[in-house]
Parts: C-alpha cells; sequence; structure tokens
C-alpha cells in the first residue's frame, strides 16, 4: 500500500511547445540560443521563492536553490533540482536538456515514467508539437507538511476522476495561457 503524504502545497508549471523543444532537442543546434530548462516567469518567482522557503530574497542576488525531490509513487527514488536565477526577475529550472552531457532531468520528468519525448532528431517546435500531449504537459512539485519535496508531471485533460476539492484539480486550469503557480492543498 502507497504512503498517504501530508501535502501542504503544489509548485506548479505548464511547460509550453517551445520548452518541450528545447529539452528534448539536441543540446548543441547551429547558430548556438535555445534555452536548455524550464523558464520561470517574473509572474511566479515571488511565489516561487516563497515555496522554497526563500520569502524576502532578491532574485537577482539569489544563490543557486537546490532541493532534493523525490518522485511521486517511487519515494525510494529522488533527485536534485535547482532554481537558478535569471535576468529580468526571471528563473529558471536548470539542465532539463536530456541530451545535454550535464543533464540533470529530475527522474520524475524522464521517458521510463511516461514524460513524453520528441525523437533525438528533432528539429523545430513544429516537428516537436507532434510528440506533445494534447491537453497539456505540466511539472510539479508537491512539498509536505514535514518539508519534504516530491516531483511529478501530468499530461493531457483533466482526469474525469479528479474531483474539484482535489488540489490536482488546479493543474489543469481552463485554456493554456496560465502559466503556473502555487496551488495550497489545505
Amino acid at each position: 500500500m502507497a504512503q498517504k503524504l501530508n501535502i501542504d502545497r503544489i509548485w506548479w508549471r505548464n511547460v509550453q511547445p517551445g520548452e518541450f523543444y528545447n529539452i528534448e532537442r539536441h543540446h548543441q543546434i547551429n547558430g548556438g540560443g535555445g534555452s536548455l530548462y524550464i523558464e520561470i516567469p517574473s509572474s511566479m518567482v515571488p511565489a516561487t521563492l516563497d515555496f522554497l522557503d526563500a520569502t524576502g530574497a532578491n532574485v537577482d542576488d539569489l544563490p543557486v536553490i537546490k532541493i532534493e525531490a523525490r518522485v511521486v509513487g517511487r519515494p525510494g527514488e529522488s533527485g536534485p533540482i535547482e532554481f537558478h536565477r535569471k535576468k529580468g526577475g526571471r528563473m529558471r529550472i536548470a539542465r532539463q536538456n536530456r541530451r545535454q552531457p550535464n543533464s540533470q532531468r529530475h527522474p520524475a520528468w524522464i521517458a521510463a515514467r511516461g514524460f513524453p519525448t520528441a525523437p533525438d532528431d528533432v528539429g523545430s517546435t513544429e516537428d516537436a508539437l507532434t510528440y506533445f500531449p494534447k491537453g497539456g504537459l505540466r511539472i510539479y512539485i508537491a512539498k509536505t507538511v514535514e518539508g519534504e519535496y516530491y516531483a511529478g508531471f501530468t499530461k493531457g485533460p483533466r482526469p474525469d476522476s479528479i474531483r474539484s476539492n482535489n488540489p490536482m484539480w488546479d493543474l489543469y486550469p481552463p485554456g493554456s495561457r496560465p502559466v503556473g503557480g502555487v496551488i495550497d492543498a489545505d
């Protein structure tokens, strides 16, 4: 029987098709450029810092925040997730390109767990869309009342089995506009 977690809050990010392409493609492309990470826009930074217990921190002076997160459904497995600062008051979850030599993609966000992938030779966001789930892709990090972290993801539309009083309900906002946020699970 799986251990029931006492979830306090859930941080989530709606992965955009262009980000999906960038974390799936070859890490070096002609002309350079392209992000190999998942961006946290400035609108999400205050809630992200609060979630990480870095309240009051100035993002421009922020050191790397590194957490160890277990895999949802497989608590014996874990991996690091690094939050880095970025220009313009933004942040990023670093080294998420699966083909990059120093990749640190979290083990909850890999193909063996059902995370979508694109072929190694994917050449554009348009090509990657074929492999991007209809109904979207969201990564999340759940934080327990005890302060432990668990990472997971959802893909596709909201399952019919989820009821509106379930904190996971909010991972499926209407439309694709909401970029992410923090859900209070109480």
